[in-house]
């Protein structure tokens, strides 16, 4: 009879590890993981799947895989992250530590684009020296997704989108505003080029007249 329950608590942990493993490919793929030294990184967004213009983080848990996964606490102020998009110049994002969490930190942002995010981790844990880079995509943890498939039933476009394209029309009013000056001033210059052209030709034939000799009436022989 022993061994009959024992053969079931067995058949139930296998079937209970695999709903396990097909239900957590999703959330393991969603973060990458990598080891430091003698610690262990999972970094990813805080929430996922990432969703451009909506609240969320650059997420770091940090273990040390030799003592039993101990969760590294206390290292909000000694690690800092910085959170960059595309080409373009990093941000420094303050970390904090997660409440019943114990060595998960999470730097809060917005990403406002969606496309590929890089974070970098640098500073110290427990005295070491840490400069790390993540880069989402394929095999790493999730890009950021744009959110015009989402919306019903009208598409409406971001708030950053709005604004550049504000920009670009300020930017378009004011070269052509720019060439419109340029333009009158030339046109004015001819206007008193032509002017002064128009005196200095008047002063000139005044000039000559003034100098031509009188006639001498001739006398009557």
């Amino acid at each position: 009879m022993r061994s009959i329950v024992a053969a079931q608590v067995a058949a139930s942990v296998v079937l209970l590890a695999s709903v396990g493993a097909v239900l957590m490919p999703s959330v393991a793929l969603a973060h990458e993981r990598r080891v430091v030294g003698k610690y262990t990184f999972v970094v990813g967004f805080n929430e996922e799947p990432a969703l451009q213009n909506q609240p969320n983080g650059a997420q770091v848990t940090v273990t040390v895989p030799s003592e039993d996964n101990r969760p590294v606490e206390g290292i909000a102020e000694t690690l800092k992250a910085n959170v960059a998009f595309g080409g373009g110049q990093p941000k420094e994002f303050k970390l904090r530590g997660v409440f019943g969490r114990p060595g998960v930190y999470v730097a809060d942002f917005m990403p406002t684009r969606a496309g590929s995010y890089i974070f970098n981790f640098a500073g110290t844990i427990e005295g070491e020296s840490i400069s790390e880079r993540f880069e989402s995509g394929p095999g790493r943890f999730s890009d950021v997704e744009g959110i015009d498939a989402l919306q019903f039933p009208e598409t409406v476009p971001p708030g950053n989108e709005v604004a550049r394209a504000a920009r670009a029309a300020d930017d378009r009013a004011a070269i052509a505003e720019a060439a419109a000056e340029r333009a009158q001033g030339i046109a004015t210059a001819g206007v008193v080029l032509g002017v002064l052209g128009t005196v200095i030709a008047a002063t000139a034939v005044t000039m000559l007249l003034s100098r031509r000799p009188a006639k001498v009436p001739s006398q009557a022989h």
